[in-house]
């Protein structure tokens, strides 16, 4: 019974990983994530990791949904259905988010999920959330993700043998079964770390007639330019692609290679619209292993930004496969592992002292 919940366990931290992962990748919250405000305390407070239903796409009155809004991922309870969507209110504002944010009403298909609850209430890791998104850097969230990996591959890769009842078990890995893994996690690796490098830039500026008296206030339809600096921080080169958002209207370089640790600075022109308010234009900047042609990259980034990962992801895969044939070793015992009557999680702890 006691194994039966420990790899019970590994499972489950096997799932949330892969669906924090995939998460990161598509930019939408999967399993679960946590709150950024205290607009729905006390029923969740600001910084409570919580946990998604992705299943549960047609919430009744009452349920909590995750949805999004423009660029933002939002967590909030149904207070109505209309024909065009739901409304929504957090529990801790007065208006719902249609009269206080002028946001139309929610569609289905900006619904990531519905917030799991037992008897009414959330189930939830109260300010985890906090330490996730202050204390943890992307480097360092990619490297929490691989060790939870490792552990899940040292964990399920081996292969129990018993000769005798006198002998001792041991944990036998198979060549086959830890290439196979190990492959998986370098593709997540090869993921995670192009994704991080990705980023949105915000531009703020201001729209009123009094426009140049301030740094950031302009006229109404007046065009300026600004400019952006973006440095490559990983440890070797990429290509970069620059894509523009609204009231952006031309950018000095839409792509381009970057060497380890060089910057780069790209002038921005956008023109100001004709209503008086302050803006917040969004240039999105995503990066991929030069190992395609910048030409093939830049058509597949053409279609989608995903796309060129996912060509990239498939060429290391064809790789990995193509060494492995060429290297013609299959099922053949690369490690063995005496295990003695005690916990998997000690069992994984020796592996790592080994």
């Amino acid at each position: 019974m006691r194994r039966v919940v420990e790899y019970l366990a590994l499972t489950v931290i096997g799932i949330l990983v892969t669906g924090s992962l995939v998460g990161m990748l598509i930019d939408r919250p999967v399993f679960m994530s946590y709150a950024y405000s205290g607009s729905m305390e006390p029923t969740i407070n600001k910084g409570d990791v919580f946990f998604i239903n992705p299943i549960s796409r047609n919430p009744e009155v009452g349920d909590i949904i995750v949805f999004q809004t423009g660029d933002v991922w939002t967590v909030h309870r149904v207070y109505a259905i209309t024909e065009d969507g739901y409304i929504t209110k957090g529990d801790n504002n007065i208006a719902t988010d249609q009269q206080s944010h002028d946001i139309p009403p929610i569609p289905k298909e900006r619904i990531a999920g519905t917030v799991i609850t037992v008897k009414g209430t959330p189930l939830r890791i109260p300010q985890l959330g906090n330490y996730l998104g202050t204390g943890l850097s992307d480097r360092g969230k990619v490297l929490l993700a691989g060790a939870l990996i490792l552990v899940g591959i040292l964990a399920f890769a081996g292969d129990e043998t018993s000769h005798s009842r006198k002998r001792k078990k041991k944990i036998t890995v198979k060549f086959r079964t830890l290439y196979a893994l190990a492959s998986v996690f370098l593709l997540i690796m090869v993921a995670v770390s192009t994704f991080v490098s990705w980023e949105t830039v915000p531009i703020t500026y201001s729209v009123t007639s009094a426009g140049g008296l301030r740094e950031g206030w302009y006229l109404p339809g007046e065009e300026f330019q600004q400019e952006i600096t973006i440095k490559n921080r990983n440890l070797y080169p990429m290509t970069y692609f620059v894509s523009m958002g609204p009231t952006i209207t031309a950018v000095s370089e839409d792509g381009f290679m970057l060497e380890e640790g060089e910057e780069r600075s790209i002038t921005v022109t956008l023109k100001a619209p004709q209503k008086t308010a302050m803006y917040s234009p969004r240039l999105q900047v995503n990066a991929y292993m030069p190992i395609l042609p910048v030409p093939v990259l830049d058509a597949l980034y053409r279609i989608h930004p995903m796309v060129p990962l996912l060509a990239i992801l498939v060429e290391i895969s064809l790789f990995l496969g193509i060494f492995y044939v060429i290297l013609g070793i299959g099922n053949e015992d690369i490690l063995r592992i005496r295990r003695r009557r005690t916990s998997l999680l000690r069992e994984i702890s020796e592996v790592f002292r080994t």
